[in-house]
């Protein structure tokens, strides 16, 4: 049987991770035995199912997708000429939700900094961009053209809001837990969510400091506790033995599935707070 086309409301929705939503086309095929997901170049999403499947079945398909559809769509966005920079940034240990608005010359924003409670400025050659925090906006003005550099103001913002917020979270909960209060930095790791070491040559009974990635303010409540308490336990054992796994299975109970989750989400991390070398 040939491939027929698929009828104007034929098409499976799919939500990513950051709240973006995607739409694929259905194609139906009478050899498909089975349901087949592609991008192609263009950024277009084709969904090939068995000719006599239902829509429903097809839908209810969706979610096992979206590991693949994460990644595979980050890559897509990553490497497009022009990647779009996102229409807000949530944090949610500060319970704060952010627009990201763009618009205005440089004279719009300096005219405008005098209200603002944050701001960046990134200059790269010619151009320039400054990033204002207006209340629950952040406003890019300059050259908001240059999506890279727009993007690394979106970074260095959240690092510095990271910073605030991120040590005191994790002493806060080291105390809660009958923890010595250690030494916290926020860092720019390429490939982990945080860290922990005791000072050199002092052995186990060092002070440890505990190294944050700024990327753990975009967590949700349960994966950024997890990961502070996975970092705390390393205090205890310098390892992943046994008795490392007892500690923190005390503390998180569910700490299997909030480790794969905390995996889950540096897959999903959105493309403009990637390392650079992985964008």
């Amino acid at each position: 049987m040939p491939v027929r086309d698929p009828a104007p409301e034929e098409r499976v929705p799919f939500v990513l991770a950051s709240g973006q939503m995607l739409s694929a086309m259905v194609r139906r095929s009478g050899r498909s035995r089975r349901a087949r997901l592609s991008l192609s170049p263009r950024g277009n999403l084709v969904l090939v199912i068995p000719a006599a499947w239902p829509l429903s079945q097809a839908r209810a398909l969706a979610s096992d997708f979206l590991p693949w559809l994460e990644r595979t769509w980050r890559r897509f966005v990553a490497s497009s000429p022009s990647p779009a920079l996102p229409g807000r940034i949530i944090l949610p240990l500060a319970g704060r939700d952010l627009a990201v608005s763009t618009g205005g010359d440089l004279g719009q924003g300096r005219a405008a900094s005098g209200k603002a409670t944050d701001i960046i400025s990134l200059e790269a050659g010619a151009k320039r961009i400054l990033l204002l925090e207006l209340g629950e906006t952040l406003q890019l003005f300059g050259a908001t053209g240059d999506i890279a550099l727009a993007a690394e103001a979106l970074r260095r913002w959240c690092r510095r809001a990271a910073t605030r917020i991120l040590p005191g979270h994790l002493q806060g909960l080291a105390l809660a837990h009958g923890f010595a209060r250690p030494g916290v930095n926020v860092r720019d790791q390429r490939s982990r969510w945080g860290s922990c070491a005791r000072t050199r040559g002092a052995g186990e009974a060092a002070p440890c400091r505990i190294q944050l990635n700024w990327r753990a303010i975009l967590l949700e409540r349960p994966l950024l506790d997890h990961l502070c308490r996975h970092e705390l336990c390393h205090m205890r054992h310098m390892n992943h033995s046994a008795a490392y796994r007892a500690e923190l299975a005390r503390l998180s109970p569910d700490w299997v599935a909030l480790e794969r989750g905390l995996s889950r989400a540096w897959r999903q991390l959105p493309w403009w707070a990637l390392p650079k070398d992985a964008q």
